[in-house]
């Protein structure tokens, strides 16, 4: 790559970061169905035109903040590509970057948003289709690889891959609606991640009840 084409990549990677966080503000306070393109413009400090040139839309834009916040395309190739003996560890970590982001101020205002989602039918269709069905679908093959390697139990993989998901949703709202005396909030992340992992991986009968079965 030349001078000239790496210069112009790192301005492109700068906008659009300025845009994403200008983004993430307006749609924090306003909603995805308030928001405006000029408001995030302005929040911004640049055009209104300088948001399409890299995001043909609001919609766009909204899917592509989402992306950023959860890193959800980077997490499942991390997932896929991870070796069999050092699942528990690679997944520990991953849990606790997702944690972070799910306590994070921001994404419990994005939380808010659902309904916002629910109601703007074109863009719930374009959110599946881009950010959930691709992560779901790679974390399903991922998980069929490893029933196959005798790693995991054979069970439905369409709800064996959403139970993470699933639980730190919960978690994160359980954990807003109790407020700062959830317990949820005075365990350190990687402790929290720990006790989630071991729930997941090995439920929660004991070891007799197990056998009895």
């Amino acid at each position: 790559m030349s001078d000239r084409e790496s210069r112009k990549k790192q301005t492109t990677e700068r906008r659009q970061e300025q845009i994403l966080n200008a983004a993430r503000e307006v749609f924090s306070k306003k909603g995805y169905t308030a928001a405006t393109i000029p408001e995030i413009a302005t929040r911004a400090g640049i055009a209104v035109g300088t948001i399409y040139l890299y995001y043909p839309s609001k919609r766009d834009l909204f899917i592509e903040l989402l992306k950023k916040i959860g890193r959800t395309v980077e997490m499942q190739n991390t997932i896929g590509q991870m070796p069999v003996a050092g699942f528990p560890t690679v997944f520990k970590n991953i849990l606790q970057n997702k944690l972070a982001i799910a306590r994070s101020t921001n994404m419990s205002s994005f939380l808010s948003l659902l309904g916002d989602i629910e109601r703007e039918p074109e863009l719930k269709a374009q959110l599946v289709r881009q950010l959930f069905q691709p992560a779901i679908s790679q974390m399903e093959d991922s998980y069929r690889s490893r029933v196959a390697a005798g790693e995991f139990r054979q069970l439905d993989p369409a709800v064996a891959v959403r139970a993470m998901p699933a639980m730190i949703i919960g978690l994160t709202v359980l954990g807003k609606l109790e407020g700062d005396e959830s317990p949820l909030h005075r365990l350190p992340e990687d402790e929290l991640a720990d006790r989630i992992i071991d729930i997941l991986l090995n439920g929660l009968l004991s070891r007799e009840r197990k056998d009895e079965k």
